[in-house]
């Protein structure tokens, strides 16, 4: 009996307090560029999510239009509208691109928003955020850099520095076993917006090795942090060629790889050195380590305990050691080529030519002689200097042949010149009609005239007679005549 009093008292209650069903719930969250400098792009992304399905939504994003220039929307309408349905989607996403106008601050929101529940179209409860930007200039920006370039630690994996590290020390000097072959370098910067390079596993050599760790401040400011790592040699080789300082490198491991040559052994100051050899050039290389770490090869020659650099440069097809040479060429200028950072002796037609003349052997078939290097395609072939050398002897030919030639041209132009000016020295004279008067003689009588003309007439026909060789006796014969006759009148 008491159970259905409790039975009717519980329905009694549900009929009087009906059940209350809470609407959904959502929320609009704004995302994006949180500082920018003018004239940058602004990104804001806008977010409508909610646990339960969304069947449609209207949305308005507001903005300050005085420092923000809208670019760019994904909205439907293409502007702050946000309009649509769906078929029950939990998650709608937005993206608005701006202009930055102007220095400030400015605040993105919603202005108006609703939401309906995709079940039964109830109106959803929603919650909505926004986002403030802050626009600077360049300047503004880069003041607000950070300037801390300095580590945090450094250390060497194994081995202690020497002294103990400090941010504000920069250099230091580690000592390794003769055996060590490389190292591990850790550097940590002491601010997270600065960045570290130089840090790392690096190969070491016997004797010293220099290691730069160089921190960069996100203002770009840089600090450089330098060790050297010693590895001990109880017994170095100490050379020195020129000016300059070298120690024997007694690991193979270390030495440069070459082409053509077998690995061998040669004795220096008692110690077995590793080396390099080959029959055809009839080599001995060593290495060498210089001061700054870098290691070399060299030519050993054991009878005078010397060494002489050995340049090696490598092409497709041909491996060629430079070597000095007295032999030169003709039409050619000395000069220097640089081939892989190597400064090689070479001869040009002229001096921007595109193409150099090198002298070498090449190590691989000990043939020795001039090679042509192609300064643009970086290329080598042998250089045919035989047919170079038949040719400058037929352009000597034929300068002697077009010299001879000019030189026959000249001799028969002289001759001409000598017999035109002999040809006016003796004049010929037409004597076809002669016709000498005297003023003064008008009034002789015609038959005196008529004997005149009969004298001269003998005098050309003698002439004529002479094939017009003229003489001084026949013009002396005209001119005493005339004379006569003038005495006479």
């Amino acid at each position: 009996m008491k159970k259905v009093y409790t039975l009717i008292i519980s329905l009694m209650c549900l009929m009087a307090f009906p059940l209350v069903v809470n609407a959904a719930s959502g929320n609009i969250r704004i995302t994006g560029t949180s500082s920018a400098v003018v004239g940058n792009t602004v990104t804001i992304t806008v977010t409508l999510s909610s646990s339960t399905a969304i069947g449609s939504w209207d949305m308005d994003l507001n903005y300050d239009k005085s420092y923000l220039e809208l670019i760019s929307a994904t909205s439907e309408a293409g502007g702050v509208s946000m309009v649509n349905s769906s078929s029950g989607t939990k998650s709608k996403s937005y993206t608005f691109k701006f202009k930055a106008l102007k220095k400030g601050s400015t605040k993105i929101s919603m202005s108006n928003y609703s939401a309906y529940a995709y079940e039964d179209m109830s109106a959803m409860d929603l919650s909505a955020g926004s986002k403030t930007v802050r626009i600077m200039t360049q300047e503004e920006l880069e003041a607000s850099y950070s300037k801390d370039n300095d580590l945090k630690s450094l250390s060497v994996e194994g081995f202690e520095l020497s002294p103990e590290f400090s941010k504000d020390v920069t250099e230091y000097t580690v000592t390794v076993p003769e055996d060590t072959k490389q190292v591990t370098i850790n550097a940590v910067e002491n601010d997270s917006a600065a960045s570290v390079t130089g840090n790392g596993t690096f190969e070491v050599t016997q004797g010293t090795n220099t290691f730069e760790i160089v921190v960069r401040a996100e203002n770009g400011s840089e600090k450089t942090y330098k060790i050297t790592v010693d590895v001990t040699d109880a017994n170095p080789i100490n050379v020195t060629i020129g000016d300059d300082n070298y120690t024997v490198v007694k690991v193979k491991e270390f030495l440069p790889t070459v082409n053509a040559y077998q690995e061998t052994t040669v004795k220096i100051n008692d110690f077995e050195i590793p080396a390099y050899t080959s029959e055809i050039t009839g080599f001995t290389l060593v290495g060498l380590k210089g001061s700054d770490g870098n290691i070399a090869l060299f030519i050993y020659d054991d009878a005078t305990n010397t060494y002489m650099p050995y340049k090696e440069l490598v092409f497709n097809q041909l491996t060629i050691y430079i070597k000095e040479t007295d032999k030169t060429l003709d039409g050619y200028e000395y000069g220097v080529v640089t081939i892989d950072n190597v400064e090689v002796p070479a001869y040009y037609t002229y001096s921007d030519s595109r193409y150099a003349i090198i002298y070498g052997i090449n190590v691989e078939t000990g043939e020795e002689g001039f090679y042509k290097y192609d300064k643009t395609d970086q290329s080598i072939q042998k250089y045919d200097d035989e047919m170079i050398n038949n040719l400058l002897k037929k352009n000597k030919m034929y300068s002697y042949i077009i010299i001879g030639f000019s030189a026959i041209l000249i001799v028969m132009f002289i001759v001409l010149i000598a017999t035109m000016k002999k040809g006016h020295k003796k004049k010929n004279i037409n004597v076809t009609e002669v016709k000498i008067l005297d003023k003064k003689q008008e009034d002789v009588k015609p038959k005196k005239i008529e004997k005149e003309k009969s004298e001269e007439s003998n005098v050309i026909e003698e002439v004529n007679g002479d094939d017009f060789k003229l003489n001084e006796e026949i013009y002396d014969t005209m001119d005493n005549k005339k004379k006569n006759k003038k005495k006479k009148k």
